[in-house]
């Protein structure tokens, strides 16, 4: 049976998935009135970005404003901003700047939030609430807002680390300033420059940190952008800070720990130089990427992905085709900036010359005996059958070798479609996929992104290991509840790191085992990890592991006892969910103190050590079935030794007396009540009394059980 409660948050959650568009919105309107409805401006824009190993901690400080729309200077205004983050990514804090005070979120159930923040609307007082719509997207809601004030947010989340051979990218949101209806006057990039995180910059060579000193962020890194001209950068970038090509760190908590995990299974496989021609061909009418981001971005991945045994060379579409070089180049960081210093934005014609390119590429390869091609192209003009079947026919005369391609089609504007052998084609996507299958490449349209798809299709390059298998344990114990994050098949890129979360029981060492096929040729690997003093990380981790399960939760199939558990979860940690919403409120009680510092080092994840300054009693799900959980926070001025926990029926009588080992040690108390009294007979549907007594103090909580 689904609770009442349950079935308004199904409900609320289909009906929000339906109603909101995934996309960047940023709207502000009068809710009272509903219309009109204008776009509103980011006046101020910072992010910090602390990297954590899988995950980086990245908070965008936002100040919204009504500039240039033409509401009544007395209207109350409503903020509704829509924003997609990266795959993966999980919200943990919502911050309301109210005059000095910053009030902090809580993590509520979505009906109840939503609840709240509605009847605060209406009583015109401060709210802020932040829900998540589906994987990806979410949405902030904030109120009043003046026409002629600001309102300042900070949203925090955690957001997947991609990482290279040299180097880890952390991916950077300035998109959620793309829907402002003015350019922001202030817009900066904050992080911290550590032994294990070193050398922090953008893609864009032009962009520099300088050190600084504030009150709120200490010393730290900073990159100003207030008059920057070009698009924002799309990448934070840091040295790797593998050791012999593994990122391990554990966070033990009382006998049960959590690991994070990141290596490449090309760790100890002797794998052959690489030699790539990268060929790009561009048509300005047919992509949202430009032509300096097209060249930023393979730049920063050939500097992230190539060793100093690998070449690459460089050719493009011109009136007549541009080659950075007549042979191969050594890709070693001098090389490649000397290369791509060769090539200008503007050296790449805004029109498709691509059989051009393709000719000259392949006899560039056949005559330096062999290598790779890498074609980058959002090109349309060979969608028909008849013209690449063709073209494919031309190029085999050419091909007197074995040429791979591989293709990277970034088409994602003014589509054409091409109807043939019974179903639809974009653009050149047929040429595409069988010149590819021809030459034993591969073909990969932009999806989530032209930087991930180029750096996903470019881990194909050095082939692949067949029937990989990851296996960790520990010496003297054993690994359990493994969650690998990506790269989870059989068949695994040499150049893609495998990036795992686990729990363990045991101590060290901690021994990591691999297996596979690669080249026909079977191998196993063993690597053993002794040194544990470089290897303790914080309660961040267990917070991956957490939002990893929560998200196989989210997308499982849907029951009542599922979305109880993912609310439980999401509450206890601190995770936003699809079933739960941070709500900041305009109440002295969730003013935050301590929140002019954002330390790098202390990352808003050790809820569970908090002290509560107020006594507080509540239960979730209420009513329930079968179970529920009863929260009760403990001041410290508050003897817990002298209090008793117990359950009545609504007659007045005993049923429940919960023992010392279920209350605990802590300040924060959870009590599980299955409905059953103390002899362990399940007890009738009704209305309960829920009690905490002692030293002339008594609380009391209604429970309403419901079969």
């Amino acid at each position: 049976m689904v609770s009442k409660i349950t079935r308004s948050i199904i409900f609320y959650f289909l009906l929000s998935s339906v109603c909101i568009q995934a996309q960047n919105t940023l709207d502000v309107l009068d809710p009272q009135q509903g219309w009109p409805r204008y776009k509103g401006t980011i006046e101020e824009a910072t992010f910090s970005v602390i990297p954590n190993g899988l995950f980086s901690q990245v908070s965008a400080y936002l100040t919204f404003s009504s500039r240039g729309t033409n509401f009544n200077s007395s209207a109350q205004l409503e903020v509704i901003m829509n924003f997609d983050l990266p795959e993966g990514s999980y919200v943990t804090d919502l911050w309301l700047w109210i005059g000095e005070n910053i009030s902090k979120g809580v993590l509520l159930d979505t009906w109840t939030a939503s609840s709240i923040y509605e009847g605060i609307v209406n009583r015109k007082q401060d709210p802020a609430i932040l829900r998540k719509i589906n994987n990806n997207h979410y949405e902030l809601r904030v109120y009043p807002l003046k026409p002629n004030e600001t309102r300042k947010v900070r949203i925090t989340y955690h957001v997947p680390n991609i990482w290279y051979s040299n180097q880890i990218s952390i991916p950077l949101q300035f998109s959620l300033l793309t829907p402002s209806l003015n350019k922001a006057n202030k817009v900066s990039l904050v992080t911290w420059n550590n032994d294990e995180w070193k050398n922090p910059r953008c893609s864009e060579t032009n962009l520099i940190f300088t050190t600084q000193t504030d009150t709120f962020f200490g010393v730290h890194q900073r990159l100003n952008l207030d008059s920057y001209n070009n698009s924002y950068p799309t990448q934070l970038i840091f040295n790797n800070p593998m050791i012999n090509g593994v990122y391990l760190k554990l966070f033990k908590k009382s006998n049960e720990g959590f690991y994070q995990l990141s290596m490449f299974p090309a760790t100890s496989i002797s794998i052959v130089s690489k030699k790539v021609l990268f060929m790009i061909d561009y048509d300005s009418r047919k992509s949202t990427t430009n032509r300096k981001q097209v060249l930023d971005e393979l730049k920063q991945y050939i500097k992230g992905s190539f060793s100093t045994s690998d070449y690459f060379n460089l050719f493009y579409s011109s009136l007549s085709i541009g080659k950075v070089a007549n042979d191969w180049i050594k890709a070693d960081s001098i090389n490649i900036e000397t290369a791509f210093s060769k090539i200008s934005e503007n050296s790449i014609s805004t029109y498709s010359n691509l059989p051009t390119l393709l000719k000259e590429g392949y006899e560039f390869i056949i005559n330096k005996r062999g290598g790779n091609v890498f074609l980058i192209s959002n090109s349309d003009q060979l969608g028909s059958n008849l013209t690449a079947n063709q073209l494919i026919t031309d190029l085999k005369k050419i091909l007197t070798i074995m040429v791979p391609t591989y293709i990277l089609d970034f088409n994602n504007k003014d589509y054409t479609y091409f109807y043939f052998n019974s179903r639809s084609y974009i653009g050149n996507e047929y040429f595409y996929d069988n010149l590819s299958k021809f030459t034993s490449g591969s073909y990969s349209r932009i999806s989530s992104g032209f930087s991930s798809t180029l750096s996903n299709l470019g881990n194909r390059l050095s082939g692949s290991v067949n029937s990989f298998d990851l296996y960790t344990t520990l010496q003297n114990g054993f690994c359990f509840s493994r969650q690998t994050l990506n790269n989870s098949g059989l068949t695994i890129s040499l150049n893609s790191a495998i990036t795992q979360v686990g729990k363990y029981i045991g101590e060290f060492p901690f021994l990591i085992k691999t297996s596979g096929v690669y080249n026909s040729n079977p191998f196993t690997q063993t690597i053993v990890v002794e040194d544990v003093s470089n290897k303790m990380g914080d309660v961040s981790i267990e917070k991956m592991w957490v939002s990893t399960y929560l998200n196989s939760l989210e997308k499982s199939t849907i029951t009542n006892s599922v979305i109880n558990e993912i609310i439980n979860l999401s509450k206890e940690n601190k995770i936003l969910s699809k079933y739960t919403a941070f709500l900041s409120l305009e109440n002295d009680t969730t003013y935050c103190k301590d929140c002019y510092k954002d330390n790098p080092f202390t990352t808003d994840v050790k809820i569970k050590d908090e002290i509560p300054t107020e006594f507080s009693i509540n239960a979730y799900p209420n009513p329930f079935n079968p179970q529920t959980t009863i929260t009760i926070q403990i001041p410290q001025n508050m003897k817990k030794e002298n209090l008793s926990f117990k359950i009545y029926n609504i007659l007045g009588e005993l049923v429940k007396t919960f023992t010392q080992e279920e209350v605990g040690t802590g300040n924060i108390i959870r009590l599980l009540w299955n409905g059953v009294d103390q002899l362990g007979n399940k007890v009738s549907s009704g209305v309960y009394i829920f009690t905490v007594s002692g030293n002339n103090f008594v609380r009391s909580l209604k429970l309403m059980l419901m079969k």
